[in-house]
């Protein structure tokens, strides 16, 4: 590829900072047109197989990737990209990758130099249609364009969501509705789920839509074909609060479909191509469309493309966003004048403003507040562009809220009716900053150890679920193509009995546009957050064990929680055929927790399609400060059941219901998050209670 000047590049990047908090670019695009007709070298092979290999190199490049502005292949023909050493491979990509926008977007790979190779069948219907209409060079070492960011330092005053946790953690619910875009390859941006009053669970997905044409610059933009090239990651979160790590990546979505954009307001509304999946926890925030207002401000972000991170502010008003240099419709804005926490950044453009309800008030366009001058940030509000334009493809109303006058509207959780739960030892107890890896002499403690290389975590519920996987915090390791770890799902009561599930340790980044999909490998070399599901979710009963077993003699571990800072032990070690305590075993001999935390739903014979609690009209009411539960019923609720338990698997309280509205108070039990179910015949109503 043709040289560029990185440092004017750079320079230009950072214009953004003076109005639009926009996508923090971290890639040059080469526009380019390169076939199999006009670039690299055709043949046959002996079998009558016809190939295609281009080499593509451009200097300087910490990585480099493509989209295929042109894909449609045959069936039987496959597609590879990889590095002159075949250590990175993408593909293949086959007829399976095919689209209805004939494009295929294909994530990094490392280096200046990538190579491309087509090999299609001699009886194949007709000849493959491919041609490489971008090459973008990617210039930022920090960055990746296949994954989120890493953790810089220059954003230390915007906290981690995991941060919030003393508090009450008054955002993990909203929370999980934001998530961290990619867009074009290029760019970071930030983006939330957002509910409509039909509670009908589609996905949409409010932004900003200067993420979507390079903040203005282009005229007459492709927004559906732009909108088709855009990743979402959810639950990148930090596992740790005073000292962030990269979250998981292996949640992601990509494709979306464009619904309504107003480049006069910066509204954009996307919606995926399907609705996330229940191990992903999504969450639906509700919205405020009004011009009133109150409580403390959020806005959850992920600044620079690092992990999920909030800023609080005591006041906001409408206003005109003048400073900007864009025509921007006057007073359609929200101000937030100053930050009492935090900030913004770039790659947190489109990233929701929330109210003391935690509903979505409008998302961010841009501003001028940094760590040290937390002053002067402006999001568009949903109120000016509810019906600012009568075309539904430019407004908020026709898909938020049809055929009605709502201008509130609350979040939904789309698997209310049995949703899924992250159980964590590590977690529940705060102990999230208190983990360690090893003990003085720098030994990996849960890691081969002579014939011991199987550890595994206990968990007990209230009753039997369904485990769809589970996080696992690791340190950093070297090792990554002779790894050989499977992790472990084991039922017992009282020590791991019966193998149920395994699944290799073999974490992945996958991405996709449309039907398009492909995956690669993701980096060890770095302290962070995993998500492993299983094939399919496996049923247990109320006590079971998840961990992981080394088969070969890469030194893997994860993290737990120090010595002294547990009363109880939950982690297991197996030497040689049992299994023991970790308190009892030699070497450790102190209570401990492995911080591997499963995700799982309770097993009911409810399904996500069932009535929401909502549509049941049972009302919970949950007052923090004073530890109590409202609960009232539409009629008498014959032969209800009310259980409350903690985390741990502790019933705290179970008894029947008999009156229409009942309360219940616990001024004595910790302050956590507890797990409260009704259940009325065959149908069981689950909700996270945080005191």
């Amino acid at each position: 590829m043709p040289s560029f000047d990185v440092q004017e590049q750079l320079r230009l990047d950072s214009m953004e900072y003076n109005g639009l908090r926009n996508s923090n670019r971290f890639a040059y695009k080469f526009i380019t047109d390169f076939t199999p007709e006009n670039a690299g070298v055709t043949y046959t092979l002996a079998d009558g197989t016809r190939a295609w290999r281009l080499g593509i190199r451009s200097a300087g490049a910490v990585s480099l990737n493509l989209l295929f502005t042109e894909y449609e292949l045959p069936e039987g023909a496959s597609l590879f990209i990889y590095d002159p050493e075949q250590k990175q491979v993408k593909g293949s990509f086959t007829s399976q990758n095919n689209s209805e926008r004939r494009i295929l977007p294909v994530s990094p790979i490392y280096g200046e130099e990538l190579i491309i190779e087509y090999q299609e069948p001699a009886n194949s219907t007709f000849h493959g249609k491919l041609r490489i209409g971008e090459v973008n060079h990617g210039y930022r070492s920090i960055q990746r364009v296949a994954e989120p960011a890493s953790e810089p330092s220059g954003y230390a005053c915007i906290l981690p969501l995991i941060c919030s946790l003393p508090d009450g953690d008054p955002y993990q619910e909203v929370g999980r509705s934001v998530v961290e875009l990619i867009v074009d390859g290029i760019y970071y941006c930030t983006g939330s789920l957002i509910n409509n009053t039909n509670q009908d669970g589609k996905p949409y997905l409010l932004t900003a839509s200067h993420c979507l044409n390079e903040d203005f610059i282009l005229k007459n933009p492709d927004y559906e074909e732009i909108a088709g090239k855009i990743i979402a990651f959810f639950n990148y979160n930090s596992p740790s609060c005073e000292s962030p790590m990269r979250g998981t990546e292996e949640m992601s979505m990509v494709s979306t479909y464009c619904r309504a954009i107003n480049e006069s307001t910066d509204m954009a509304l996307l919606e995926l191509t399907e609705i996330p999946p229940i191990y992903y926890r999504p969450y639906y925030a509700g919205w405020n469309a009004t011009t009133s207002s109150s409580g403390t401000y959020a806005c959850i972000q992920h600044p620079g493309g690092a992990t999920k991170r909030f800023s609080l502010a005591e006041k906001v008003q409408l206003d005109s966003f003048k400073d900007s240099g864009y025509n921007f419709a006057s007073n359609s804005f929200w101000h937030v004048p100053e930050w009492i926490q935090g900030c913004t950044a770039g790659g947190s453009s489109g990233s929701p403003l929330l109210d003391g309800d935690n509903r979505i008030l409008g998302a961010l366009t841009g501003g001028g507040s940094y760590c040290y001058s937390p002053y002067n940030d402006y999001f568009y509000s949903l109120y000016y562009s509810w019906e600012a334009n009568e075309e539904s493809a430019h407004q908020l109303k026709y898909w938020l809220a049809p055929n009605q006058t709502d201008r509130l509207c609350d979040g939904m959780d789309p698997y209310a009716a049995s949703p899924a739960f992250r159980l964590s030892h590590v977690i529940e107890n705060g102990k999230y900053d208190l983990i360690e890896t090893s003990l003085s002499d720098e030994t990996y403690l849960f890691s081969l150890n002579g014939s011991t290389k199987e550890y595994a975590e206990q968990y007990t519920t209230s009753a039997a679920v369904h485990v769809y996987g589970c996080y696992l915090v690791t340190p950093s390791f070297s090792g990554r193509n002779t790894l050989d770890v499977d992790i472990c799902l084991y039922t017992g009561k009282d020590k791991p009995e019966t193998l149920v599930a395994t699944k290799k340790f073999n974490p992945i980044l996958q991405y996709t546009d449309g039907s398009t999909s492909g995956e690669t490998s993701k980096p060890l070399y770095r302290s962070q957050e995993h998500f492993i599901a299983f094939d399919t979710p496996v049923e247990v009963g109320s006590s079971f064990f998840v961990g992981y077993r080394i088969n070969n003699e890469v030194n893997f571990c994860t993290y737990n929680i120090q010595k002294g800072e547990m009363t109880q032990n939950s982690a297991w070690i197996k030497q040689g055929e049992e299994w023991i305590e970790a308190s009892q075993a030699s070497g450790i001999g102190f209570n401990t927790a492995l911080f591997i935390d499963p995700v799982v739903s309770y097993y009911t014979k409810t399904t996500g399609n069932e009535l929401l609690a909502s549509e049941l009209d049972i009302q919970v009411n949950v007052m923090r400060k004073d530890k109590r539960i409202d609960l009232i019923f539409p009629e008498n609720p014959s032969g209800a059941h009310y259980r409350l338990v903690d985390f741990a698997g502790k019933v705290i309280d179970s008894q029947m219901i008999h009156e229409a509205q009942s309360t219940w108070s616990y001024p004595y039990i910790p302050s956590g998050i507890y797990l409260l179910s009704i259940q009325q015949g065959d149908q069981i109503f689950t909700r996270k209670i945080v005191f």
